[in-house]
């Protein structure tokens, strides 16, 4: 009854069902319900395509930029606080402590401080900064880019630097000597962010 070309085409049927059904255990199905990859990555692209061009980040200059993008945001509570600011960050790098300076400073600033403190580290020498006085605090620029608020702020300072060496030689400075600087830093804080905290971003210093 099963001889013959049936008996192979029957063989050949349960192989095929066996090969559909562990196909479908190795890889899964797919149903009407589920959507086309593609499509839905491209879905997706489109959805934040139109999110960005319906949410544009604030951009301009000045500090009417600024105001404008928070309305929070108070030119004289700034300098005060960048004031404060100022002599905390010189006094923090000047005793190598990284965990004062680390929330007043942007990623790679950080990255820079904790560089120079470990080589003074490295080399034995030994730091200090006296601020004895701060004749001058200007806001220099200002400006919004895509949500970022920067602002650039000259400081006018009179300080006393010394550095000595592992022996307690002074190598730089003098402790009777003031200098007068003149320092440009450059804060930055994220207008879009809950987070209210302005990071230093750039130093520059001159001696005048």
């Amino acid at each position: 009854m099963f001889n013959g070309p049936y008996v192979d085409i029957l063989i050949f049927a349960v192989l095929a069902v066996f090969l559909i059904f562990r196909l479908r255990s190795i890889l899964g199905r797919r149903d009407g319900f589920e959507e086309d990859p593609n499509k839905k990555a491209a879905a997706a692209f489109k959805s934040q395509t139109k999110a960005d061009m319906n949410n544009e980040l604030p951009s301009g200059e000045g500090i009417d930029a600024i105001v404008a993008a928070d309305s929070g945001f108070s030119k004289q509570a700034f300098l005060d606080g960048a004031e404060q600011v100022y002599e905390m960050i010189l006094t923090a790098f000047a005793r190598g402590n990284m965990e004062e300076l680390r929330p007043f400073l942007g990623y790679e600033m950080a990255g820079s401080f904790s560089d120079a403190i470990k080589e003074r580290r490295k080399a034995g020498e030994e730091l200090s900064i006296t601020l004895t006085d701060l004749s001058r605090v200007d806001i220099r620029e200002a400006g919004v880019t895509e949500g970022i608020a920067s602002i650039t702020v000259e400081y006018q300072s009179t300080q006393v630097r010394v550095l000595k060496d592992e022996k307690g030689t002074i190598i730089d400075g003098d402790s009777n000597d003031p200098e007068t600087f003149v320092d440009q830093w450059t804060f930055e804080r994220d207008v879009t962010s809950a987070n209210p905290n302005w990071l230093l971003v750039e130093t520059q210093t001159s001696e005048s």
